[in-house]
Parts: structure tokens; sequence; C-alpha cells
């Protein structure tokens, strides 16, 4: 990955530059990328990044009362 370092003027620009940025990609590489910090959001919190966890089911069973 090429990183290059830039200055800005304000935040404003920022945000302008990253809106510019995210509407020239299309539908499908916008969802792969939140997609992707989901995943990478999943592994920093320590759960598997493939959703084992979320495929799980807890079953609570509860006896009646006497």
């Amino acid at each position: 990955m090429d990183m290059i370092a830039q200055k800005f003027a304000s935040f404003q620009e920022i945000k302008d530059k990253e809106y510019r940025y995210w509407s020239s990609v299309s539908a499908i590489e916008r969802i792969a990328a939140g997609h992707q910090m989901s995943v990478e959001a999943y592994r920093a919190s320590g759960c598997a990044a493939d959703g084992r966890e979320l495929r799980t089911v807890d079953v609570r069973f509860q006896r009646e009362p006497r």
C-alpha cells in the first residue's frame, strides 16, 4: 500500500476530500469497505473474524415453579 502524507488547511477540507473519494467509488466498494471495518472491529474486540460467535445460539432453560 502506498501512503501519501497530505497537509490540509481545515477539517472541512479533509471532509470534502473524503466525500469526493467515497462518491467516486462504486456502491459495492463502499459496502465491501464497511464489511472490512466490521471484521476489523470484531477482531479488535477479540472475536473471531469469521463471525462464529454470532452463529451460536444461547439457550436458557427455566424450571417450572412447584
